[in-house]
């Protein structure tokens, strides 16, 4: 980029990330461990609602304790498999290795491995796990199937499953996986018995009002997390700015790259609990071992070293603002190639 001192701009974000990296430590840890305390309190209110309580009113209470149990954990099990807590004391369960959860129908490790691909090449067509799932069109570069026509919704409610067997393949294609390996299905069937076949089993006469309760509260993580990261990673300039440049990279155009394949939007409260740190997806991409609480924590610094160094720096002021880039995006192709001419 013209006028841009890559060189002196790389050397000041990294030394950015290494400050807030020595900083990470018991307090970040106490930190985890109330949210797990939290979410695992959820899930036990959440499921007790639905098996005992009567009336509507205790069923959606419920429904909300459950969905807040999925939602916290599916960000957690992110920030987990990015390493963010490793080597951190009292940290020692919350390990890409070690650490496992039934909030999600894949293994955490799937995700980890997975996503690791997408942070080295974010929005690259093909090298980029999030590009290949096949419900979802995010460039005009891609074929173009029927299913398209719901490209703004279909993807988002069955993301979690699509990506039990989406990632699989790839990293079984890519050589990151033996093609033997049958551990992504046994983690989603455990997933499914656990979920949809335990807990109603246990309901007995109530059966169906468990089961439907646990789907509804998947599906609500589900749109919560995928609305989440279209609204970080998808939208007119960041989905298109870098779609096939695989050419290996230098410290400075390493960090553009990330920076401007991603961009950050504004949120308060407790959605700053459920986002876990998307919100602040362009520092998330440069530091992505950096807890949540800590992103938040850099993102002035970031955005200041951008302006200085005349580096663009996406920030939507809501979540809505930064949805409704995203959903314009995915829309438009949602047309045929001929029809959005």
């Amino acid at each position: 980029m013209p006028g841009v001192d890559l060189e002196k701009f790389a050397a000041e974000i990294s030394d950015l990330g290494r400050r807030a990296r020595s900083r990470t430590g018991a307090e970040d840890v106490a930190l985890l461990k109330r949210l797990k305390r939290a979410t695992l309190a959820a899930e036990i209110v959440g499921r007790a609602l639905l098996h005992f309580a009567e009336g509507p009113a205790a069923w959606l209470l419920g429904l909300g304790a459950l969905a807040f149990h999925f939602a916290v954990e599916s960000q957690l099990n992110h920030s987990i498999m990015h390493g963010a807590y490793e080597g951190l004391p009292g940290a020692e369960r919350f390990t890409r290795r070690r650490y496992e959860t039934l909030a999600v129908p894949f293994q955490s490790r799937t995700w980890g491995e997975a996503h690791r691909v997408h942070h080295a090449n974010p929005s690259l067509l093909g090298a980029d796990p999030d590009t290949i799932h096949p419900l979802f069109r995010v460039h005009e570069a891609q074929a173009w199937r029927p299913w398209h026509l719901l490209n703004t919704f279909l993807g988002a409610i069955l993301v979690f499953e699509c990506w039990a067997f989406d990632y699989d393949r790839f990293l079984k294609r890519t050589g990151l996986r033996p093609r033997g390996d049958r551990g992504e299905l046994r983690k989603f069937l455990t997933f499914v018995g656990y979920n949809y076949l335990l807990f109603p089993l246990l309901a007995g006469a109530r059966w169906k009002q468990v089961l439907a309760g646990n789907f509804l509260a998947v599906l609500v993580r589900n749109l919560i997390f995928v609305g989440l990261q279209t609204g970080s990673s998808v939208g007119a300039r960041v989905s298109t700015a870098h779609p096939f440049d695989l050419a290996r990279k230098q410290a400075g155009p390493w960090y553009l790259f990330q920076i401007e394949t991603s961009k950050n939007f504004v949120l308060r409260g407790i959605w700053t609990i459920v986002c876990g740190g998307l919100d602040r997806h362009i520092e998330h991409h440069l530091y992505p071992n950096l807890p949540p609480n800590r992103l938040y924590e850099v993102s002035d610094e970031v955005r200041s070293l951008c302006a200085r160094h005349g580096v663009a720096y996406e920030e939507h002021p809501s979540f809505w603002s930064s949805l409704r880039d995203s959903l314009g995006h995915l829309g438009r192709l949602s047309l045929p190639p001929r029809a959005a001419a």
